[in-house]
């Protein structure tokens, strides 16, 4: 066996910044961030993905692309798969100049913050049991974000961020709070649909 240390695994902050300032404006393709995400696994790719979903002036209808991806990643999760894939049309898409700067410039500092505080701690469960359990909550989330509901997508975001970092770093923490904020997404989601039906009913109580 070899006497050398294994190379510190270089931070997650520094490898998407990485990304990000070494691609020129409006030509980062969602295929490029999964390359890199593919070393780390899942984790990456949810944490990559989480971003864009935090920034509220991305154009309208950016939910419903990051859904499917959740999705089709959540599927993947729960049979097992060790690395995120998505179909070549999904790995085309190309980020706008404009969010590559904002992710840069608003997203890798959410990210150092993060990693501040998240480290390995706590009992971790084996590790096909924790990524299919993740792999459900990333499911429902996805389900959430491809609904009727722009004010939601914050907090599936959130979510799923948090689990991502958790799987990065072992950090019963943080898969704890990943696991509560998609609790109160799907809280969020049930209030918004009973006020939606709530509204109905007295808005056709009117013509009737």
């Amino acid at each position: 066996m070899s006497g050398e240390q294994a190379a510190p695994q270089a931070l997650l902050s520094d490898v998407i910044d990485a990304i990000l300032r070494d691609t020129k404006e409006g030509s980062i393709t969602l295929g490029a961030l999964m390359a890199s995400a593919g070393e780390r696994g899942f984790g990456l790719m949810m944490v990559i993905l989480g971003l864009p979903m935090l920034i509220p002036i991305l154009p309208p209808g950016s939910s419903t692309i990051v859904g499917p991806i959740y999705a089709i990643s959540a599927v993947q999760m729960l049979r097992g798969a060790r690395s995120p894939w998505l179909p070549q049309r999904l790995r085309n898409r190309v980020l706008s100049g404009t969010v590559v700067r904002i992710l840069r410039e608003r997203g890798v500092p959410l990210i150092r913050v993060a990693e501040r505080w998240s480290r390995p701690r706590g009992v971790w469960f084996a590790e096909r049991l924790v990524v299919r359990l993740v792999g459900g909550m990333l499911l429902i989330m996805g389900l959430i974000l491809l609904g009727p509901f722009p004010l939601l997508n914050t907090p599936p975001a959130i979510s799923v961020m948090l689990m991502g970092i958790a799987l990065l770093n072992d950090d019963i923490l943080f898969l704890l709070a990943g696991f509560l904020m998609g609790g109160i997404s799907i809280g969020i989601l049930g209030l918004s649909v009973e006020l939606i039906i709530t509204l109905f009913r007295h808005f056709r109580g009117f013509l009737y």
